[in-house]
């Protein structure tokens, strides 16, 4: 009769696997802490762009936007790029009947100068509410954070 071999590794992931998890769990560690700290660099710009849709008033939103500002609404409306993305998003801001209007980011990741937000638009009109899928780039000036490009999707 034949000699039963003897298994040396245990059952289940190998060595190679485990250092590899362990790998991708430090590095994913990594990542959320440096989203984490970009996070409070964009507070306060963040609420004040969300607030300037509340009550027909657009305050602050113009200082908020770069010059070479891009928005990429939903259809049917059009990408614009600069004074005319800052017009576009001054009317809708005048136009709205909002009581209640904010950004809630999901995840912040740096770029060099620019920090890329993904998160959610939250909108408030009378007893209503409206969710959508926003994107950010917001690059870094003297003069604090300045939006370069804005995209949302569809209120639901």
């Amino acid at each position: 009769m034949a000699p039963v071999p003897q298994q040396i590794w245990p059952r289940g992931p190998g060595p190679r696997q485990l250092i590899a998890c362990a790998l991708l769990a430090s590095a994913s560690g990594c990542a959320v802490g440096h989203e984490r700290t970009a996070e409070p660099e964009l507070r306060r710009e963040r609420v004040a762009l969300g607030a300037s849709f509340v009550g027909r008033r657009a305050a602050g939103l113009r200082e908020l936007l770069d010059a070479d500002l891009i928005v990429q609404p939903p259809a049917p409306d059009t990408a614009l790029r600069g004074r005319a993305a800052a017009a576009y998003l001054e009317r809708l801001a005048r136009k709205s009947r909002l009581t209640g209007s904010e950004l809630s980011p999901v995840s912040i990741t740096r770029e060099g100068g620019f920090l890329l937000e993904r998160g959610g638009w939250h909108l408030e009109s009378g007893s209503r509410t409206f969710a959508s899928r926003y994107m950010i780039r917001w690059r870094e000036s003297p003069a604090g954070w300045k939006v370069v490009l804005w995209r949302w999707t569809l209120f639901r």
